[in-house]
């Protein structure tokens, strides 16, 4: 795990820390050290820094004015175009670019780096005059024709997030007590884009003195803020809340405020958690999970923590407390199998599938009449999409609830996770199969198909679904009635989608045809029905002869699979 880049402030801090215990001697060892590493071309760069400032000449500080114009110049050479030579397509990156000249980026970078020691020798006015003209230009490199390089923002040598806190160090200093807040939050709204995670920390890290009034400024900082909707606010509000006083401030605010900032729970949980006490950080869950509204999704991040702990301490019913939570309010495909795969380890899977399903039949009942609150994503409510329902429901062994679903699907958008088909009509194969074992592409299909249901579907999930899957199948016992009639019902879907995918040439999805036209085929010799199995094959060839892109794809999948070869046709199968 990577730290986090140190500011400014901690950096030089930390410095002058590690050379007060240094002897002379450890100061000219080190220098020594450092001088034997320097390459040749850049010896008399090294030379030139070790002179005493007080003996050497006395170093030049731009001038702004000058500095200023020279920015302008700049700006008017990118508005112009004279560094881009056109427009073209970038093998690395995979897409089109601007190409020419990037010197540019050397030549802003300098221009930081001077405004920045415009800064530090307290011209406050003219650095936030000349950072304001460098963002502009950055701006200018939005729209093609100004600044060539795959990524403009990231061919900067500077550190573009400590330039923009060095900024908002600029405004705060150029800017009346009262008018602080205001002038630091509009210029956080503004330029905060170009550095990822602009914090007030971050612009008190970014200069080595500490900012003046500052115990001032936090208190009407917070005051201004709580008024304030901008999708980022909670986040400023409450880091100046936790600035001010700590755990207790952040644990006293979260309280008061649990339905309008939530997310205060878990800054204080996180706070816990830094200090290794994991009792008060499972107590203070809970107590989030009572305060914050229950249709708050955000209540899930809260539960996760919890199940988390649960998973860790190796204690089952603290993990099903969390997942119970979590699913409550958020329910995704995720969190439904680790909460169904949890129940089954504490042995009450029935009452917990019959209070998810509960949750999601309320939730499904009222969808569009829940305020979403905007981008607010502390206040976002709870919804459920279809998928994870006939999911559920198909996890519990409701299959005959589940065909109704696919009654009312078409044969389009069998990519889409809200699609119940592809997940059943893959199950019916395996369980018509009586397990699948050895029909190599069936089983493929149906791990395929589990995947598909979720956005996050890897390998894990793709285990947990089956194993609840593997607890439900046991008390499913088909009629022979039954089993005829679901046979021809996924041969028919299968043959639809074959037609859909094969005789509209999309050539992209053959390999997904062939892989459900052989798992069908699979499906009925282990029912004993091998030569109808290789009649359907030989159906397809037969019926698409000239599409031999499909035909190779149904070739590969019969090659793959452990009970049909790739020479078998419709007048028998080759004897092994």
């Amino acid at each position: 795990m990577s730290m986090a880049a140190l500011s400014y402030k901690e950096f030089i801090e930390e410095v002058r820390t590690r050379i007060s215990r240094f002897t002379a001697d450890d100061f000219r060892d080190l220098i020594l050290h450092w001088a034997s590493e320097e390459p040749s071309s850049t010896r008399q760069e090294f030379l030139n820094k070790l002179i005493p400032r007080e003996r050497g000449k006395q170093e030049t500080l731009p001038d702004a004015t000058g500095l200023i114009e020279e920015i302008d110049a700049f700006a008017q050479r990118v508005k112009d175009g004279d560094y881009c030579d056109g427009w073209g397509w970038d093998e690395d990156i995979h897409e089109a670019r601007d190409w020419g000249d990037e010197s540019w980026a050397r030549e802003m970078d300098g221009f930081f780096l001077q405004t920045r020691s415009l800064l530090l020798q307290g011209d406050y006015e003219s650095a936030e005059e000349a950072y304001v003209r460098l963002f502009g230009i950055l701006k200018m490199g939005e729209e093609p024709g100004h600044l060539p390089g795959a990524d403009y923002a990231n061919m900067l040598e500077v550190d573009l997030a400590e330039q923009v806190a060095l900024f908002l160090c600029c405004v705060y200093m150029n800017s009346a007590p009262e008018q602080r807040p205001a002038s630091i939050y509009d210029a956080m709204k503004k330029y905060g884009y170009l550095g990822s995670g602009i914090t007030l920390k971050s612009i008190t890290g970014g200069l080595d003195i500490s900012l003046p009034d500052f115990d001032v400024f936090l208190a009407d900082w917070i005051d201004f803020l709580k008024n304030q909707n901008h999708w980022q606010a909670s986040e400023w509000l409450r880091e100046a809340v936790f600035m001010k006083g700590g755990v207790p401030a952040i644990a006293e605010f979260a309280r008061e405020y649990a339905e309008t900032y939530p997310l205060a729970y878990m800054d204080w949980i996180r706070a816990l958690e830094a200090q290794g006490d994991t009792d008060a950080v499972i107590r203070v869950a809970r107590e989030g999970l009572s305060r914050i509204p229950r249709d708050y999704t955000l209540r899930a991040e809260i539960a996760d923590v919890i199940a988390k702990l649960g998973e860790s301490q190796g204690d089952p019913q603290l993990k099903l407390e969390g997942h119970k939570e979590s699913f409550y309010s958020s329910p995704s495909m995720e969190r439904l199998v680790d909460l169904y795969t949890t129940a089954i380890e504490c042995g009450c899977f029935e009452e917990i599938r019959e209070v998810a399903e509960q949750r999601m039949t309320e939730l499904l009942s009222r969808s569009g009449t829940l305020p979403n609150n905007g981008h607010n994503r502390e206040r976002h409510m709870a919804c459920v999409r279809d998928g994870v329902f006939f999911n559920a429901l198909l996890l519990a062994g409701k299959y005959e609830e589940v065909f109704e679903h696919c009654r009312k699907a078409g044969q389009f958008g069998w990519s889409s996770s809200d699609n119940p088909k592809p997940v059943f009509v893959a199950f019916m194969m395996m369980l018509l199969s009586k397990g699948g074992d050895d029909a190599k592409v069936l089983l493929q299909q149906w791990e395929d198909a589990i995947g598909q249901t979720s956005a996050h579907g890897g390998a894990e999930y793709v285990g947990k679904y089956q194993r609840i899957i593997e607890h439900t199948i046991a008390t499913i016992a088909l009629t022979g009635e039954q089993e005829q009639f679901f046979l021809k019902w996924c041969m028919d879907e299968i043959e639809k989608r074959v037609d859909t995918i094969v005789g509209n040439q999309h050539r992209g999805s053959y390999h997904k045809a062939a892989g459900l036209l052989v798992a069908m085929a699979e499906t009925l010799a282990k029912r004993g029905e091998k030569q109808a199995g290789a009649n359907l094959i030989e159906k397809y060839r037969s019926r698409y002869p000239r599409h031999s892109a499909f035909r190779n794809e149904v070739s590969a999948a019969m090659q793959r699979s452990g009970i049909f070869e790739s020479g078998a046709s419709a007048k028998g199968t080759k004897k092994r």
